[in-house]
């Protein structure tokens, strides 16, 4: 003992100890920089849910511990997946692409990386909320892009970073592919037939008529996974809203915390509102979170067919265009396919407002008697749209999703739509409009 303390008294001995501690500190800084760390359980449960032990609407402890553990591993097989396969996910996406994704609020330590097709608008909508209601002291901007970052250098993103609760959303990959193709070319969407549709119709098909040249307005599902895959293989003409979802936010080198899925979209999104109601003095609830969602959406597709009224007839008529816009509300499974549309081409053309056709798409849906099977049309739609893509261009696609695949883990190779029935019924149910 007397020997140790006439060491540490020792000039050399205290450089000595001095340079340990550094090494020490910069080992740790290490560890805490790498990417691909496979983090225990325990780390990840006492991150995002440490400050907020009974957020949960059920009080239950074995409750808490089950939902702590379905989040937990999402996020443990996302880093653990990175950790085994080191080079296959870095992608290709550009620096300034991901700083677009990615959102930043400081003044709450949070971080969201958005994803198009994944409930993004609905999120950055609720993060406003969240960021205008609570208790906390607000001396810096809110939710914006890191491309807007222009003063935070690389020290000090990597600190807000570090410190912040960091989530995205995902889903499963093909049907994230058929809503991009239902939301921005089989819908109503002028901007998108102007650029990507014809762009489409130019590339994938013979015989394209004057007019489909002209307007792009009547892109097929297979014309569009066609353009996916060449897209992607060639980068040529490419789109965020249809990029693998690993892309946007470079999961193998940003650690987030918190992974939802749209699969399960109303119960993650409740659970964060929690955790925030509780850390922040927020007071965000729904009285009813689908019907709220989804009157949401009608009146998203209402006000863009108005919108878009001049830019559509010159191409469709609105009568067409607005039946497309109900069919769009059937493909999701917000109204009821039996639902038709309820008005006349003449009374669409000359008197129906968009307050017409949102009150009736509200008296479609309160008329719903099995949630169920409505909900169920989306099942219907999805496998009926892939029923018509080649077996050669699905396993195509196929492997331009893998990666989100296997990061998220989801199957691949989902058997509803590769275990083909040959004698399957060639009838359209949902797409029958182009």
């Amino acid at each position: 003992m007397q020997q140790t303390m006439t060491f540490l008294n020792n000039k050399s001995g205290c450089m000595l100890s001095v340079i340990c501690i550094i090494c020490m500190v910069m080992m740790l800084f290490l560890v805490n920089l790498t990417d691909r760390m496979y983090i225990p359980y325990e780390k990840i449960k006492d991150n995002l849910f440490k400050l907020h032990p009974d957020v949960l609407t059920e009080s239950s402890l074995k409750y808490q511990s089950l939902v702590n553990e379905i989040y937990a591993e999402r996020v443990l097989h996302l880093r653990e997946t990175c950790r085994v396969n080191t080079d296959e996910f870095l992608g290709d996406s550009k620096d300034n692409d991901v700083k677009h994704s990615i959102h930043v609020e400081q003044n709450h330590n949070l971080v969201y990386c958005q994803i198009q097709k994944v409930g993004s608008t609905f999120l950055r909508k609720l993060l406003s909320k969240v960021f205008m209601s609570s208790n906390i002291r607000k001396s810096k901007r809110g939710f914006i892009r890191l491309t807007q970052h222009k003063d935070i250098g690389f020290a000090e993103l990597h600190s807000v970073i570090q410190k912040s609760d960091k989530f995205m959303f995902v889903r499963e990959p093909f049907s994230r592919v058929l809503s991009g193709y239902v939301d921005k070319l089989f819908c109503t969407n002028t901007l998108y037939w102007k650029i990507t549709g014809k762009y489409i119709v130019s590339q994938m098909r013979d015989d394209a008529s004057s007019a489909s040249l002209r307007c792009g307005h009547d892109v097929t599902f297979p014309e569009f996974v066609k353009y996916i895959i060449q897209s992607e293989n060639l980068s040529t003409h490419k789109d965020r809203h249809f990029t693998p979802m690993y892309e946007h936010c470079r999961p193998c080198q940003i650690p987030y915390d918190f992974i939802g899925k749209l699969e399960s979209f109303k119960e993650d999104v409740l659970f964060l509102i929690n955790v925030w109601n509780n850390a922040y003095g927020t007071n965000i609830t729904f009285n009813d979170f689908d019907a709220e969602t989804s009157e949401s959406r009608v009146l998203g597709q209402a006000t863009r067919i108005f919108g878009m009224r001049k830019q559509l007839e010159r191409c469709m008529s609105f009568y067409n265009a607005s039946v497309r816009s109900w069919r769009d509300l059937q493909i999701r499974g917000v109204l009821p396919i039996q639902e038709p549309y309820p008005f006349s081409p003449e009374f669409t053309r000359d008197h129906m407002t968009r307050m017409d056709f949102f009150e009736a798409a509200k008296q479609a849906i309160a008329s719903v008697s099995d949630i169920r099977a409505v909900k169920a049309q989306r099942n219907e739609a999805f496998i009926e749209a892939f029923s018509l893509i080649p077996m050669e261009d699905l396993y195509q696609l196929q492997n331009i999703l893998k990666p989100d695949c296997d990061l998220f883990n989801y199957d691949c190779k989902p058997p509803k739509i590769f275990a083909r029935n040959k004698n399957n019924d060639k009838r359209l149910k949902y797409f029958d409009l182009l």
